[in-house]
Parts: C-alpha cells; structure tokens; sequence
C-alpha cells in the first residue's frame, strides 16, 4: 500500500537523470537560501517522533540547508531549513507545496559547521561524518492511512533524492 502511495505522489516518475537531478535541487537560480517567508504553511496535524542515524556528506548538509522552492505546484514539494543554531543544529521543514501542510522535520546534527566555526577547516578529521540526521518527526495521518515509521523514513529519504538532488548514506 505505501508502494502505491510512494509512486501516486511522484505520479510514477522514475529517477531523472543526474543532470535533472542536480538542476531540480538548486534553490533558485542565485543559489540562495529558501527561508519560505511568502509560504502559507501549516504544522504537523498528528506529529511521531523517532531516533534515526542517517550520515550526511558536506554536500548533503549543504542541499538540506538550502532547501528548495518549488517552480509550480507540480513540483509537490517544498524544503527549507532552521540553523545552523551555535552548536550545528539544523532543522529541515519539508511542506506538500499545494497545502501548505508540514509532512517532516528532520533533525540534523552538523558538528563540523560549529567545529569549523571555532578552529577553522583543520577542525574535521579525515573519514569522519560531516553531519548526521539524528531524528524525523512526521505526519503519522488518520484513520486507516496511518505512516509509519520505516514508512517515513523512506518517504523522507525519497524526496531527499528526487526533490534535493542529496545522494544519501544507507538510511539506518
């Protein structure tokens, strides 16, 4: 059933190629940051909350924080994010773009945005993990349509790929 639902709202597309990708990923054409000041959005209506440990690569980090605006409501998605706060605390907020509704909020933790902060670019070791989405909340539904966590975290994971153009570690 979450199969069908997953390909209903990315009307059976399959993955672009990465020339589409990264081009459907950018922001807007000055590559600035979305911050969805003109979006009328709406809170998580029946909010869930569970730990994830999902890696994030420099480049990762850098699409989650720039979000996305969508062109046309075809696009069915919008992301922007809150932070980095001073301990390299990032909230991403991904919203279906014809409701306004929030479906996720994914928690990341980018230790090395504060560590470069304070003591410059030597400050991350080689091999380390640049940041890490430490926790999803989403829009468990109602009634019969209930999301799931695993669910969730592949619907996030999805549009983190197709919408951001992120490349992602294996989701965990």
């Amino acid at each position: 059933m979450f199969r069908s639902f997953l390909n209903s709202i990315f009307l059976g597309t399959q993955t672009p190629p990465e020339s589409t990708i990264a081009n459907s990923a950018s922001p807007d054409e000055s590559g600035q940051r979305v911050t969805g000041s003109t979006w009328d959005v709406h809170p998580i209506s029946h909010p869930a909350t569970a730990p994830w440990h999902l890696n994030l690569s420099d480049t990762d980090t850098d699409k989650l924080l720039h979000g996305y605006q969508p062109a046309a409501m075809e696009d069915r998605w919008m992301c922007r994010s809150d932070g980095p706060d001073e301990q390299g605390n990032i909230v991403v907020h991904v919203y279906r773009s014809w409701t306004g509704n929030e479906q996720f909020q994914m928690k990341v933790t980018a230790s090395s945005l504060r560590e470069t902060a304070l003591r410059g670019s030597e400050a991350k070791k080689p091999g380390e993990s640049d940041a890490e989405i430490t926790e999803i909340t989403w829009d468990t539904g109602s009634g019969d349509a209930q999301m799931s966590e695993e669910d969730a975290k592949s619907l996030a994971t999805t549009i983190c790929k197709r919408v951001l153009g992120c490349e992602l570690e294996k989701a965990s």
